[in-house]
């Protein structure tokens, strides 16, 4: 358009600089054609020659225009199509998040195949499927999506292992899973899905191992970290003393970064652990050593329960730390329990006494029943018995 515009003005220009040359001699031209004879001035030859020039064009550019009539017309036709499909999507992506699901399931498939990003449609839509709890259009949406071309199978396939995983059908999203962390090892969304899943199984040994990677501990926030590695840590340390497998029990201690072999929780396995094998001396020994670096009630009561050491330094030991830290419900309830082994029934009943009143437990009622049975107090003893069972049934309450 633009250059007939200039072709016109370009015309009347040499049209007006024509006519003002030739204003005192217009010129004469002749042109025969058999019977034809046309007589004209120069000027009107030329306005003749620019007008069939012009006329020409015109006539080339609508020739054009009606030849690809049918191209203009399809490509017409798609870019309305594709407008309608990016405002369904966005439309279908509005409702999904105002959690309208099934409006935006509707919206996000009817006009997918127009949209520029077919696999996005469908994955969406099998998000909102699983939302209007219809597992199997949610399936049938990621079919399309993996078949549509551009649409990563990573995509995909994470879509579906969180999907599953949302269901709770963690036996189908493990595999799924795995095979992703096979190909995408240090994806860290693939990472923590597959820790979360080997925590609800509970499969704590690949969950040891998944997070003792460098990549698996970048994967997750670091309290999650802490959370999830200390308890396979922990977990390995108790199932290796359960099992009697002593060699197991030390690679897993050994294999525990520094960091963690401070926690309570997972000292004490190791420290439990060992306690099975009959090493009571050994246990001992790391105990006094760990609460010289620090106060732990935990220790204090697996030092109490070791019964392979010589009564009369065990029990010298945990009263001079009683004398050292006061009266706490841990010290009392080991030095009753010690001096329950050493058959001194009343100061082992004075003992725990005061760890009942400090603190009850359903630890403390046991240590006190047992007192009694041996002080032929049978009234008593099923007392404390009955007691200690209340305490522990009772929601929120843990007994030593």
């Amino acid at each position: 358009m633009r250059l007939l515009l200039l072709s016109l003005l370009l015309a009347l220009a040499a049209g007006a600089a024509a006519g003002l040359f030739l204003h005192d001699e217009a010129g004469y031209v002749l042109i025969s054609l058999g019977p034809w004879i046309i007589e004209t001035s120069v000027l009107g030859f030329i306005a003749a020659v620019v007008a069939a020039l012009v006329c020409a064009y015109c006539g080339g550019k609508l020739l054009l225009v009606l030849l690809r009539l049918p191209v203009i017309v399809k490509e017409a036709q798609a870019a309305r199509r594709a407008r309608h499909a990016q405002a369904s999507f966005e439309a279908g992506l509005q409702q999904l998040l105002e959690g309208q699901w099934a409006r935006a399931e509707v919206e996000l498939v009817r006009r997918a195949a127009d949209h520029r990003t077919p696999g996005l449609n469908y994955l969406l839509a099998a998000r909102a499927a699983q939302r209007a709890d219809a597992p199997e259009r949610r399936d049938h949406y990621l079919a399309l999506a993996a078949r549509q071309d551009g649409t990563p199978e990573l995509a995909v396939e994470l879509v579906r292992a969180e999907l599953m995983f949302e269901r709770r059908d963690l036996a189908a999203a493990l595999p799924v899973l795995q095979a992703l962390y096979r190909t995408h090892p240090k994806h860290p969304y693939v990472i923590e899905l597959l820790a979360e899943t080997h925590v609800r199984l509970p499969q704590w040994e690949p969950l040891r191992q998944l997070l003792a990677t460098p990549d698996g501990a970048r994967a997750l926030t670091p309290a999650r970290y802490r959370e999830l590695y200390g308890h396979a840590l922990r977990e390995a340390l108790l199932r290796s003393g359960e099992t009697a497998r002593l060699d197991a029990l030390k690679s897993a201690w050994e294999s525990t970064p520094p960091e963690f072999r401070v926690r309570s929780d997972i000292r004490s396995a190791w420290l439990r652990g060992l306690a099975r094998f009959g090493a009571d001396a050994d246990v001992a020994a790391q105990v006094v050593q760990m609460l010289k670096q620090g106060w732990d009630a935990s220790l204090v009561e697996i030092y109490g329960e070791l019964g392979g050491l010589d009564a009369v330094t065990q029990l010298a030991t945990v009263e001079a730390w009683l004398n050292q830290h006061g009266e706490k419900p841990e010290l009392l309830l080991a030095a009753g329990r010690v001096c329950t082994r050493n058959r001194l029934w009343g100061k082992a009943r004075s003992y725990l006494d005061a760890a009942l009143r400090l603190e009850p437990s359903a630890g403390v009622y046991l240590a006190l029943a047992k007192v009694c049975e041996q002080a032929k107090q049978p009234e008593e003893a099923s007392l404390f018995y009955r007691r200690g069972l209340e305490l522990a049934a009772a929601p929120g309450k843990q007994g030593n």
